[in-house]
């Protein structure tokens, strides 16, 4: 007689990178029937179809709505899992609503009127890129053997809004006890105008594109933020989005003789909003992690990491 086949432990889903991957693991783990579950959801108050639960693991759809994310937190019980467990593997959310709109919010609205980014942006705090948006972004994070972020290396693709655009400012903020950039190198352009407000923590910089964009023509820059040691070790990095991009792609890469325990993407709606769509990020044999966004909406996206 064989021996029984041992069933999937709590590490084995813990170890999956897709929720639908995740939720297969606990459900073969349990050797319940999607209609035993259904069963026993409805027990605890919450009624979910058969055709629901099945697309939650073939990964066709996903819970979004209050009712489907009470759901899941029953269904974590029910499979004898840690709390979170099944939230962690949620990718961020499909936007909806507003958020499906192209007009983006203003940098009062993303930063609050109190941000020490009025300093170093002065009268351009309105609006500091009026005759051109953002329709992509790419950005690299190179984070040191000794835990410091020294590099940040960005590429954006632009398009004109207005005729007659030859600059794009950009901003650099660090967090308290960061090092402060002491370079910028630019591709796709010229270092204009530096400005740095050492207490408020911001770096501004003005790009001259090298030619004059007209309406809805297109340009490619590209800049690396340096960054000398830092005596704390660095811990996320995020950017800050005013409009709807097409893309954003973030990859952090780490040196293989200092590797962080455990990495995660997030989102937040602006930037004193509380974090949502918190999700964990598997590690690249590079070493690195990535988080990709597409059609992606106004806020505040990025990576953190921990240090054993």
């Amino acid at each position: 007689m064989a021996a029984p086949q041992e069933r999937p432990g709590p590490e084995q889903v813990l170890n999956q990178e897709k929720f639908a991957d995740a939720l297969r693991a606990a459900i073969a783990r349990r050797d319940l029937t999607l209609d035993r579950i259904r069963a026993r959801l409805a027990d605890r108050g919450v009624e979910i179809s058969l055709a629901t639960l099945s697309y939650w693991q073939q990964g066709r759809s996903r819970p979004e709505r209050p009712k489907s994310l009470r759901a899941l937190r029953e269904l974590e019980a029910i499979l004898d899992l840690p709390r979170n467990t099944l939230f962690d593997f949620l990718e961020p959310r499909r936007p909806r609503g507003r958020w499906l709109g192209d007009t983006g919010l203003s940098f009062r609205a993303l930063y609050g009127d109190d941000s020490p980014i009025r300093t170093v942006l002065g009268d351009e705090f309105a609006n500091p890129n009026p005759d051109v948006t953002v329709l992509a972004t790419t950005e690299q994070c190179f984070v040191d053997a000794r835990r410091s972020l020294r590099r940040i290396a960005t590429r954006q693709v632009l398009r004109g809004v207005n005729n007659g655009c030859e600059r794009f400012l950009v901003v650099h903020g660090v967090d308290e006890g960061d090092v402060m950039p002491h370079d910028l190198l630019v591709r796709g352009g010229t270092l204009g105008d530096y400005r740095v407000d050492e207490e408020g923590g911001y770096v501004a910089a003005e790009i001259h594109l090298g030619r004059t964009l007209d309406k809805n023509e297109t340009a490619v820059v590209e800049y690396d933020w340096r960054m000398g040691e830092s005596d704390i070790p660095s811990r996320q990095h995020e950017r800050r989005m005013r409009t709807t991009t097409s893309s954003y792609l973030l990859q952090v890469c780490f040196d293989h003789v200092t590797v962080p325990a455990r990495c995660y993407e997030y989102r937040r709606a602006k930037v004193d909003a509380p974090l949502e769509d918190r999700r964990r990020l598997p590690m690249d044999a590079t070493p690195s992690v990535h988080s990709f966004q597409a059609k992606c909406q106004p806020g505040v996206y990025g990576i953190s990491w921990e240090w054993e």
